[in-house]
């Protein structure tokens, strides 16, 4: 007889199916004991944030200037807000100014401080720590202390420039329409920057040095080496926290509220501040509500849109 005959089948027995069963069981009572540890949390999570997003959606179209009732109006608040361009087109010009003027200077302040961070740099750990300092302060603190450097009376940078004798007489660096909108953009940048430069110092660290090695050995320059090896390395993030980076200057107020208070002029008015004059001010409740379900609306297109790009480098 050929040793080699397989043998017949083993017949399941009892004992397998109760293993099979319970190892189809083993999930589900998995999935069950998650809901309920995560569930209430989850459901907190969705009543903290989704509730308070679709009420301000639904008061956008709604009369808020009756409270009680929130009757829906259709599209009133936004006709009354179109009516008045001013109301609008101004602080949208500034919103878009400082946005874009503080995020590309602290991507590239930050992309900087990571480079010389991530080098072979004496009392780079001394200079990490310090370089941390403005981000971990509050931002009223960060405000007041950038309104007191820019004061025209007291403030230490006109101080400076005298003692230097660059200048005769005091600037109101706050008080020129000019000179304010950038006062706050640098205000910004350097609270800002070194959340960047800590992102992208902790992706460049994670690129094997083997690979700069063997550029190096080929006879790759430092220039070459950015491009094709830090670059790439770093291109994700540096598409994420310069998305979070927009995010927080978009909606920014405090900074703005302390240091300028929107003026002169006019000239710092952003829609946050917008929004919050509106409502507390001016007592126009649904022009109020609907400039702040615009930002809503205008901050989601931006976020997908970058996030949509992001994923195609990615996947490039």
């Amino acid at each position: 007889m050929d040793s080699a005959t397989k043998s017949p089948p083993r017949q399941k027995t009892p004992r397998d199916a109760r293993s099979a069963g319970r190892a189809v069981a083993r999930p589900r009572a998995s999935l069950r004991i998650r809901m309920v540890f995560f569930g209430p949390l989850l459901v907190l999570m969705v009543g903290l944030l989704a509730f308070p997003i679709l009420f301000a959606l639904y008061a956008s179209f709604a009369d808020v200037d009756n409270l009680f009732s929130l009757e829906f109006a259709g599209l009133t608040n936004y006709e009354s807000l179109l009516a008045r361009p001013e109301t609008l087109s101004g602080p949208l010009v500034n919103t878009l100014r400082f946005t874009l003027g503080s995020v590309v200077l602290a991507l590239a302040l930050g992309f900087g401080a990571a480079l010389l961070l991530n080098g072979r740099l004496a009392g780079r750990r001394v200079m990490r720590s310090a370089f941390m300092f403005p981000w971990v302060i509050p931002t009223v603190v960060t405000a007041l202390l950038w309104r007191w450097i820019m004061d025209s009376n007291a403030g230490a940078f006109n101080g400076l420039l005298l003692q230097l004798r660059i200048i005769d007489q005091p600037v109101s660096w706050l008080g020129e329409p000019q000179l304010a909108p950038w006062i706050i953009i640098l205000a910004q940048v350097w609270r800002g920057f070194p959340f960047i430069m800590v992102m992208l110092l902790a992706a460049m660290q994670t690129i094997p040095a083997e690979l700069h090695e063997a550029a190096a050995v080929d006879g790759a320059g430092p220039l070459r080496r950015l491009v094709s090896i830090t670059w790439p390395g770093v291109r994700p993030i540096f598409i994420l926290v310069g998305t979070l980076e927009g995010l927080y200057a978009f909606r920014e107020f405090a900074m703005i509220d302390v240091v300028t208070g929107g003026g002169p002029a006019g000239a710092t008015e952003v829609l946050a501040t917008q929004v919050y004059r509106l409502f507390f001010q001016y007592h126009r409740f649904g022009d109020a509500m609907a400039l702040a379900a615009l930002m809503f609306v205008l901050a989601l297109i931006a976020t997908l849109f970058l996030m949509r790009m992001a994923a195609r480098g990615e996947e490039d």
